[in-house]
């Protein structure tokens, strides 16, 4: 009998016992063994919330049993309930205080809490005893690698690496975690050294390439990374290598191969770099900035583009004419790509009489629970449909949040091109008429450009998804203010820009948690004067935490609200306060949130401070929404003045500033001076809802007003 067969099967009888046992339980409900066995059918049904309740009522009947704890423990594991884990390990602890098993599980229950240190302590207790099975070692060694690997003990999770080793020396998967590491800690030769003895194992193989691809990217010996690469791609699909290049944004895109999913060694190279900014690594930042230099010059010289990723250079102080360069190379590259597609698909534009309304198609991946979503959710609704017929194009799937259902059902029509060819997702916007197509993308993640590269539309439009140029002569225009997009900095765009009064829109119903958040709930000093910054991690960079730093230093009892995903960013940020002279305790990190009660905590900080290479975006539009006060910075490209346009908009140019030395002077004084920073909160209440960005109608009226100036402009 097959496997499958015998399973179900037991499946089967399984059901019928415990449809048994519950008969029991009717007639003896005081049978401790009934409910055990119920229990012990559930679990392997896999039904744990069942198994708990089944476990709860044996508890009932023999209070404190060990091994009735232990399964109450095992459930609440099962089920996340880490709290309640915990409390059964030690209660069984405080019966038997080295109990392994017990202990087992609290170190399971204090890494699911993230309670680090303390499941770090538990496994060191743990591992000097002698009484640990051989399976119970290595599982405790790999859980405690990985720890002390998150807390950036990354020496210590070498070492236990290799004291692993002395018991499974030829383990491939130890000896593969063994390279991996020596990569992360750049020890890239000694890296090498162990992946070749891994490359023959076919378990390993892909990832053992790929880690064997980074270390290369790592070393600049680029044509060798490729070489692996190729032989990759030939072997394994995308998403295989994007699983182990870059987990974090495993994608459900189209299938269909592009420049941009081509990993290459110079890509891979940028992928470091952006991980290392997503975790506040600041170890070489001036050498890693020049090297990047380097790599964007000899790429552009020699036509490597493939791999490399214009969006991601936004977030690096990079020569705008540089990052302009890059853009322009990527859409040659896509447009030379599509360019027998689109002789072959021949589209045809609308006729240049426009029927009774203009059909304007607003292309996303992202019409979810995204910021561009948080962003935009409203204004589909407030459009004139009776002037406008709005098409929403998604390059993804749907989700169960609100934004999707709102956007989805305020468009006239909805349609999803997630698993649609570029070129049939072109021939689907043509033979809809699309007179006006807008692109919420540009080069960000699940952008096809290719798309827009067919052109599919007469008039092609760039807005509020990327903060930048997208160098493409088929996307001529880009919706902009003059703030973000000044004279000064045209040279660097290749689009003609349209300027509203400030470009960003925003939506005026986003609701706020107004109860329930106090200071003291979310771990911050009742009296401290509070900072925060709770903009993604990748956009703190060196320049900007000394500048935080040197403002706590003048402003005694403030502290610091910063929002970071990994404990290795967070022990980064403060190593790094710790080296300013300022007490690592001044930094209080935020959880993830609702978006409700996120916007609702920013209420409880007094100023949020921007970040300089790339501004708070959607990220000030909710502080401001929320009315704390933002202090921004100008710098010299789009990314770096949005902040500024939001404010301008909202007549508080007293919070921008336009040096380093002006930043740190203004946010020292609104400390100080509790009646001005009041006396701005009360100008950013009566204006928010007045005003652009926030006033979502009149932002759609100042769009639409664009829109029929560029058919107009398309039909002469």
């Amino acid at each position: 009998m097959q496997p499958e067969a015998q399973a179900a099967l037991r499946r089967v009888w399984l059901k019928q016992e415990l449809a048994r046992y519950q008969q029991h339980s009717q007639t003896s409900p005081d049978n401790a063994e009934v409910w055990w066995r119920i229990g012990q059918i559930y679990w392997e049904l896999g039904d744990f919330e069942a198994a708990l309740a089944a476990i709860d009522q044996t508890l009932a009947l023999h209070p404190g049993e060990r091994s009735l704890l232990l399964d109450r423990g095992a459930a609440c594991l099962q089920l996340k309930r880490f709290d309640e884990a915990l409390t059964a390990a030690q209660q069984v602890l405080a019966l038997a205080a080295g109990d392994v098993e017990a202990l087992l599980q609290q170190f399971d229950a204090f890494c699911g809490l993230q309670r680090s240190l303390e499941a770090l302590a538990v496994s060191q207790r743990l591992l000097a005893r002698a009484d640990l099975s051989p399976n119970q070692r290595l599982r405790l060694l790999h859980s405690q690698a990985s720890l002390q690997f998150q807390v950036n003990q990354r020496e210590a999770a070498l070492a236990t690496i290799e004291s692993a080793l002395t018991l499974v020396p030829t383990d491939p998967d130890w000896r593969l975690r063994r390279a991996r590491l020596l990569q992360r800690l750049r020890r890239h030769e000694e890296s090498l050294a162990e992946l070749d003895l891994l490359l023959v194992i076919p378990a390993v193989h892909l990832p053992a390439s790929c880690v064997k691809a980074r270390a290369l990217a790592a070393l600049w010996r680029f044509d060798e990374a490729d070489v692996v690469l190729d032989a990759l791609r030939a072997r394994y699909p995308h998403t295989a290598l994007e699983k182990e290049f870059e987990p974090w944004r495993l994608s459900d895109e189209s299938p269909e191969d592009s420049l941009r999913k081509r990993y290459t060694g110079r890509g891979l190279y940028m992928i470091q770099t952006f991980e290392a900014q997503k975790e506040c690594d600041w170890t070489d930042w001036d050498a890693m900035l020049s090297r990047m230099d380097d790599l964007l010059s000899d790429a552009l010289r020699h036509g490597f583009v493939a791999g490399l990723e214009p969006h991601r250079l936004l977030s690096l102080p990079i020569d705008p004419a540089q990052q302009l360069a890059v853009a322009r190379a990527q859409a040659a590259a896509v447009e030379a790509l599509m360019a027998p597609v689109r002789q072959h698909l021949r589209i045809e534009w609308p006729a240049h009489v426009p029927r009774e309304r203009l059909r304007v198609g607003y292309v996303s991946g992202d019409f979810r629970d995204h910021a561009t979503a948080h962003l935009i959710r409203k204004l589909f609704q407030v459009h004139d449909h009776e002037r406008f017929e709005i098409f929403g194009y998604s390059l993804r799937p749907g989700d169960d949040s609100r934004y999707w259902q709102d956007i989805s059902q305020a468009c006239s029509h909805f349609v999803e091109l997630h698993d649609v060819s570029n070129a049939d997702a072109a021939a689907r916007i043509a033979a809809d008429g699309i007179h006006i197509l807008v692109d919420l993308h540009g080069y960000t993640r699940f952008a096809r450009p290719e798309i827009f590269a067919l052109r599919p539309a007469p008039v092609q439009v760039a807005f509020l998804g990327y903060p930048g140029s997208l160098g493409a002569d088929f996307i001529p225009y880009l919706i902009a203010d003059r703030m973000v997009l000044p004279e000064a900095l045209r040279p660097f765009f290749t689009e003609q820009p349209l300027y509203l009064d400030c470009y960003q829109v925003n939506d005026d119903e986003q609701p706020i948690t107004e109860t329930g958040l106090t200071r003291a709930a979310v771990g911050l000093p009742e009296d401290a004067f509070v900072y925060c910054c709770f903009n993604n991690a990748y956009k703190i960079e060196p320049h900007v935490f000394a500048v935080w730093m040197r403002i706590l230093r003048q402003s005694p009892g403030s502290v610091l609200w910063l929002l970071v995903d990994t404990l290795r960013a967070a022990d980064h940020l403060r190593s790094a306060a710790e080296a300013a002279g300022v007490d690592p305790k001044r930094l209080i990190f935020a959880p993830r949130l609702s978006k409700a009660e996120h916007l609702g905590r920013h209420r409880l900080a007094d100023v949020f401070l921007d970040t300089f290479t790339v501004n708070a975006h959607t990220t000030a539009s909710d502080a401001l929404w929320a009315g704390t006060p933002v202090l921004t910075r100008l710098g010299f490209t789009f990314q770096s003045r949005v902040c500024g346009s939001l404010l301008s908009a909202l007549g508080l140019q007293e919070l921008v500033v336009d040096s380093d030395a002006a930043f740190e002077e203004r946010a020292v004084w609104l400390a100080a001076n509790s009646d001005r920073l009041q006396t701005l909160r009360r100008q950013l209440n009566a204006r928010r809802r007045e005003n652009l960005p926030f006033a979502t109608g009149r932002f759609a009226q100042q769009l639409e007003e664009i829109y029929g100036e560029l058919w107009v402009r398309h039909l002469r």
